[in-house]
């Protein structure tokens, strides 16, 4: 059944293709370099780096034959989306979880000689640099012996960054090589077959517009970079950065930087960092150094919180319940706290929590079990990468400290 409906989606791949896809490469001046793979047959897989929600309509650009993506199950839930994922083939995937069913429509995809594609990160990034990979992509191309096509995307991020909510319009790139043959994936371990998709999806976009210096016009260029960026590199205030048209600031100590139409930062007062990544990367940093202080591993003092946040829960399936009340999450060392007026509170022990991401920057999910929970924030401007990167941060505490130990 999957197989049949899978391959008599066709005809919406191509109706999308020339229509949103010529909007797409009109708008966003996509130039398109497919040579290497003119010639080749399907089965096979498409692979890239991923940074934008446009990646998959950009990707299928080069591509003759419809690419039927994998894409995150959260998508699924709203019932419209859910419709026209059907009609294009969209496999839906729980992200950072195994998932048997996903692999059995690759599979059936694969012996009615589609083409797979899928995100070997598994989620876009914020600082326009690669996210680790993960290891059962290669496990799956080891399992699939079909070719692998690289698809590498230049420009895309600085198009539209994750925390934008507006486009820029600059160039994108998108260069279409075969990195893997069969003959290749039966001769290589899938440790090696690991090392040459990490090799491959490769990319640092800030690294390229360095060299390059492509000018991205738009407007309101630095609003919602405040869900991103949440320390003040001046103060060291946390969740005291706003972002207004071009401008970026603290309400605390004023420190003011504008971003320019070429993704840079630029300053009247001290010029800690010229790029959105430079200030990721001490962000990083900066938290580690604080998050590692007795006052917050001993549990006794929230990392972050905020409050008028909305609970849903739910199971990898289906709609989500929402509850009809506002309440206050907290993010512990040890815990995720969510406490409502007149109501119980919910405790989450981190080392229960899996599959823990962001939907549409503004909902922070996760499951405990079987039971899926998110949390909403009904402000815009509130920041729900911060908790992401906290818990991630505080792994890598624990790692460190049970070395040390």
């Amino acid at each position: 059944m999957a197989s049949v409906r899978y391959y008599y989606s066709k005809w919406f791949n191509r109706l999308l293709k020339a229509t949103l896809g010529t909007y797409l490469k009109l708008r966003f001046n996509v130039k398109i370099y497919n040579e290497d793979i003119k010639g080749l047959k399907s089965p096979y897989l498409v692979i890239g780096n991923h940074v934008g929600a446009w990646d998959p309509f950009l990707m299928s650009m080069g591509i003759k034959e419809p690419v039927y993506f994998v894409i995150s199950d959260a998508h699924f839930r709203h019932f419209w989306l859910r419709q026209v994922f059907k009609l294009v083939g969209g496999i839906s995937k729980t992200k950072k979880l195994a998932d048997s069913g996903t692999i059995r429509v690759i599979i059936s995809i694969k012996k009615a000689s589609g083409v797979i594609g899928l995100y070997p990160e598994g989620a876009r990034n914020w600082d326009l640099k690669n996210l680790p990979v993960f290891f059962s992509t290669a496990k799956l191309i080891k399992n699939l012996k079909i070719p692998v096509v690289n698809t590498l995307m230049e420009g895309a991020g600085l198009t539209r960054p994750r925390w934008g909510r507006s486009s820029r319009t600059g160039i994108i790139n998108l260069k279409y090589s075969i990195l893997l043959t069969p003959e290749e994936i039966n001769n290589l371990s899938v440790d090696e077959i690991y090392a040459k998709v990490v090799e491959g999806i490769s990319f640092n976009e800030y690294e390229w517009q360095n060299k390059n210096m492509i000018r991205f016009k738009g407007r309101n260029k630095a609003e919602y970079l405040d869900l991103f960026l949440v320390v003040c590199p001046g103060c060291k205030s946390l969740c005291t950065m706003r972002s207004h048209k071009d401008s970026f600031y603290c309400t605390e100590c004023g420190y003011s930087v504008e971003y320019d139409d070429y993704g840079f930062l630029n300053t009247k007062d001290e010029p800690f960092f010229n790029t959105t990544q430079g200030w990721s990367d001490w962000q990083n940093s900066y938290l580690y150094d604080l998050f590692s202080k007795d006052e917050y591993v001993s549990g006794k003092k929230p990392l972050f919180t905020d409050v008028k946040t909305k609970l849903f829960t739910g199971k990898r399936r289906g709609r989500l319940r929402q509850y009809n009340w506002l309440g206050k999450v907290e993010l512990y060392f040890d815990r995720i706290v969510f406490t409502a007026e007149k109501r119980a509170a919910y405790s989450f022990p981190l080392d229960k929590i899996t599959g823990l991401n962001i939907q549409n920057n503004n909902k922070f999910e996760f499951y405990v079990k079987d039971n899926l929970y998110r949390f909403k924030f009904t402000t815009q401007h509130k920041s729900v990468y911060k908790y992401y990167l906290a818990v991630n941060l505080i792994e890598k505490i624990k790692e460190e400290k049970a070395g040390i130990n």
